[in-house]
């Protein structure tokens, strides 16, 4: 079943309104749908139908499989391992930010996106091992995808992203515990959905102080409705 994280809208208060509001339009709370296919791909897809899709995956990296039908006009592609960067599952041809061409601000579809690069060692920065954080706003929600991130975020860096709404957090690979507590507390997000094995996210999830688990695969995100305390967001495995 799709839900609305979490369950109902905030009431909307308009506080020094100049007149009566027009009859029959009703506020409407932007809602973007949030869609889990596998390791660390999802597919956003925004009130306006704008589709935001990452890390697209090969055929045996998970035991699901990306669908072969995504039309999507945004990907966002972290890191160059076959995990995350199969852009041979579309039927279109969206704007794809990897690497160079992801790094700093860009603009697609209507939404901004900013690709930090992250390395293994950032005093010493190598395009091998190199991911890209990438970081944007849509239906009012601030987004950060870290991918497979190596290490901390510099402060300056971090101090660009700002705060969170909605933090993708690998719970495996690359970054340890210490650098995961460190980056949830550098972007306070509301929400964190732990990416990763699902026995990563399990053991993960297990020591987590707050936790929301769903029955499927999708979720609504609407800005009034997210928690004001960081709560973990999990998928059906």
């Amino acid at each position: 079943m799709l839900r609305l994280f979490f369950s109902a809208f905030v009431p909307l208060i308009l506080i020094g309104c100049a007149g009566p509001a027009p009859v029959d339009t009703p506020l409407r709370p932007k809602t973007s749908r949030l869609d889990w296919l596998g390791h660390q791909s999802f597919l956003l897809t925004t009130s306006l139908g704008t589709k935001i899709l990452t890390n697209p995956f090969a055929s045996g990296v998970s035991s699901r499989s990306v669908p072969k039908n995504l039309t999507p006009n945004v990907v966002l592609i972290s890191h160059e391992k076959r995990e995350a960067n199969n852009t041979d599952v579309f039927e279109n041809a969206p704007v794809v930010f990897r690497g160079a061409v992801g790094m700093g601000s860009n603009n697609a579809a209507g939404t901004r996106i900013r690709g930090t690069a992250t390395f293994p060692n950032p005093s010493a920065p190598d395009v091998v091992g190199m991911n890209l954080v990438f970081s944007w706003t849509s239906d009012g929600i601030r987004f950060c995808f870290l991918g497979d991130i190596p290490s901390t975020l510099p402060p300056a860096e971090a101090l660009q992203i700002g705060s969170v709404d909605v933090l993708f957090l690998p719970v495996d690979g690359r970054l340890g515990p210490t650098g995961r507590n460190a980056i949830i507390a550098q972007l306070r997000p509301r929400v964190i959905i732990p990416m990763g094995s699902n026995s990563a996210i399990s053991s993960w999830a297990s020591g987590f102080s707050k936790v929301h688990r769903l029955e499927g695969h999708s979720v609504l995100l609407n800005k009034l409705a997210l928690p004001s305390e960081t709560t973990a967001l999990v998928f059906s495995p």
